[in-house]
Order: structure tokens, then C-alpha cells, then sequence
């Protein structure tokens, strides 16, 4: 009995078996659906690097922009003693200018060729003898005149300042007070929509002034700074000559 239930048992296991070959045979097996085919991925658009010439004619038109749009500017500027002085300076074309230094405590206005001042100590405005030239020596400057002085101009880099694209240019220039020659390098923060200048990092050298102890004359001569500079442009300034 036991041989035969032992028989009987292995028939089972070999017919269930086959039940199951035969089933697992007859059951088609699920075959990998291809991947789907996606486009190949476009190679990304690099702008071209502009050439000396637009480098150039990018950087003389922002700079232009200056002496023919109102205007504000935050000027810092640190020299060799390492402290900084910040100016603002407003501009309204063709010839009205306003300049403040809060450190020497003294306001000026610039409008009809006459010069106005305002100091902390006075508190009221005086018309001073003071040449407009001095505030306005590059009134009727031309873009011939600008493009003069720059020299090995670059493109660096796109940026972003103040959540604006920009374009970031170099440049060296050279100019003339007197027969004092003044050198400079300068990266410039220009517009990528409209081409006007936001940022102005120069070093390089200034005019400056010193009294000579033993014969009190003035001396002017170049001395090393650096200066920085915010631009603001708002044709809303408004510059009036002031009541003294």
C-alpha cells in the first residue's frame, strides 16, 4: 500500500506538472515594450562674442548716455589713506548740475553758468565765484571724444545687477587735466535691453590737490583710487537755481 500510495503520489507531481509546463507553455510571455523614441536635444545657443568694433561702439554709446540723459549718481570713492567719500551727483542736460559731499558738509548747484553753494555752517545758499567749467568741463562732449580716450576694449562676462541682465565691459583710457595725464582701467555694468550704463568700477588715478606746507600754494597731481559708482537714470530730476 505504501509502494502503490508512493507510485499513485508521483504520478501526481509529474501530471501536475505537466499541467503546468503544458499551460506555462502555452501562455505567451510579455515582451518589453520599446522605449519610446524622443527627439534628440538641441545643442544649446551660444551668442556670438561681439567683435572690438561693437565692443567699443557698446561701451561709447553707454558712456554717452551720461551727458544727454537726467541722471543720478552715487560716487564712493577710496584713495590712498583707505577712507571712502561718497558724493551724489545730479545731472539735467544741457547744463544744470547738483553735487552733494556729506563729509565736507557742503551742497553745490551748477545752472545758467553760475555756481551756488551751501554749506552746514552758513545754512543758506550764496552765489560763489566759482568757474561753471569747473562742474562742466565736459559739457558738449561728443561720442568722437569719448571713443578717443578708450583703449582695448572687452567684453568679460553677461551678469545680472539689481535683477537686470547686463553686459560687463573693460576698458582702458587715458585722459588730460592740464598736463596732467590720468590712467585708468574700468569694468562697466551696461543694459542687455537698453544699452545704458548701471555700474562703473574704476581704478586708477584722479586729480588731486595738496597744500604746500612752507609756501601755501596748491599743487595738483594724480593719486591712486578707486571709485565706484551706482547710476540712476530718472527724467524726473529736476535742478533749479536756488534763492540766496
Amino acid at each position: 500500500m505504501n509502494k502503490l500510495y508512493r507510485i499513485l503520489l508521483a504520478a501526481s507531481i509529474v501530471l501536475m506538472l505537466g499541467l503546468l509546463s503544458s499551460c506555462q507553455s502555452q501562455t505567451p510571455v510579455p515582451t518589453a515594450l520599446p522605449s519610446p523614441t524622443l527627439p534628440p536635444t538641441p545643442e544649446p545657443t551660444l551668442q556670438p562674442t561681439p567683435n572690438t568694433d561693437e565692443i567699443h561702439a557698446a561701451i561709447v554709446n553707454a558712456l554717452m548716455a551720461l551727458y544727454v540723459q537726467a541722471n543720478r549718481m552715487e560716487v564712493t570713492t577710496v584713495t590712498g589713506d583707505g577712507e571712502p567719500q561718497t558724493n551724489v551727483i545730479e545731472f539735467v542736460p544741457p547744463d544744470r548740475k547738483r553735487l552733494v559731499d556729506e563729509k565736507e558738509g557742503v551742497e553745490y548747484i551748477v545752472a545758467g553758468g553760475i555756481v551756488y553753494a551751501l554749506t552746514t555752517s552758513s545754512g543758506q545758499w550764496e552765489e560763489t565765484q566759482i568757474p561753471a567749467s569747473t562742474f562742466m568741463s565736459d559739457a558738449g562732449i561728443t561720442a568722437e571724444q569719448i571713443g578717443s580716450t578708450i583703449s582695448d576694449p572687452q567684453w568679460l562676462r553677461k551678469d545680472t545687477l539689481d535683477g537686470h541682465a547686463v553686459n560687463v565691459y573693460s576698458y582702458n583710457s587715458t585722459t588730460s587735466s592740464g598736463d596732467i595725464e590720468l590712467h585708468s582701467q574700468t569694468e562697466l555694468w551696461v543694459g542687455e535691453a537698453d544699452g545704458l550704463p548701471y555700474q562703473m568700477i574704476i581704478d586708477g588715478e584722479i586729480l588731486g590737490a595738496s597744500t604746500d606746507p612752507g609756501t601755501g600754494e596748491t599743487e595738483l597731481k594724480a593719486v591712486k583710487a578707486l571709485t565706484t559708482t551706482q547710476i540712476d537714470f530718472d527724467p524726473a530730476i529736476q535742478i533749479e537755481p536756488p534763492t540766496p
